[in-house]
């Protein structure tokens, strides 16, 4: 894994930057293309990960990740973006049953749950001992190569610099559990929560055709 993965070179942006990335269009499809296979019986064939538009796609996943977080992309030997991943300060424990009541930018900005001590950082905070992933994906050509555990390192070696102690992914529990377990994840007993069937994301769309349970593992960096 890591001599195929050596061939790819990674860099880390703000996110409100995405949007100015001559890159930014390609990554934009490539990351709706990773979360395209999914069940039709939960997700709606309409869903997508980020807005079809790149410009609000951009704009979506910058509040999502808010002023604090961190995106790493991987390009291949054509300067192509094929993987990608956000970083952000932990949203707390339960986050997941709070998306009813508080935007992304609200979550991502410190509008968090209060059962984690590294919930809620300040905004002046030079050492967060706990960080999320976001967006995490490999473009399904891609994958078998080592991105994965490729953006892993560089998600923690980025949030290691600043101090942190612990690296966190948020998973489905039926779809992607035994996944992060590989990438070295150990599962946080009681973290996660549900979304339930009809959630939205946008009104205008079809919700869940049924609920989705969510588990939390933490990397010790």
């Amino acid at each position: 894994m890591a001599s195929t993965s050596a061939k790819y070179t990674a860099k880390v942006v703000a996110p409100a930057s995405l949007s100015s990335q001559p890159w930014w269009p390609h990554l934009n499809a490539v990351v709706n293309e990773s979360y395209s296979n999914k069940d039709h019986s939960v997700f709606p064939p309409t869903w997508a990960r980020l807005d079809p538009d790149p410009v609000q796609g951009a704009k979506g996943l910058a509040d999502e990740l808010g002023a604090r977080g961190l995106f790493v992309v991987i390009f291949d030997e054509e300067g192509s973006p094929v993987a990608c991943s956000g970083t952000l300060p932990f949203r707390g424990d339960n986050w997941i049953n709070d998306a009813f009541k508080k935007s992304d930018a609200e979550l991502a900005n410190g509008a968090v749950t209060e059962t984690s001590e590294s919930a809620t950082p300040s905004a002046s905070s030079t050492s967060i001992p706990d960080w999320e992933t976001c967006c995490f994906c490999v473009h399904p050509s891609q994958r078998g190569r080592g991105l994965a555990y490729r953006l892993v390192d560089e998600l923690s070696a980025v949030i290691k610099s600043t101090g942190a102690k612990r690296l966190i992914s948020n998973f489905s529990i039926e779809e992607t559990g035994p996944f992060w377990s590989k990438l070295g994840f150990d599962v946080i007993p009681g973290a996660g929560g549900k979304l339930p069937k009809g959630f939205q994301t946008n009104r205008r769309k079809e919700g869940l055709r049924a609920g989705i349970h969510f588990g939390m593992g933490a990397k010790v960096l």
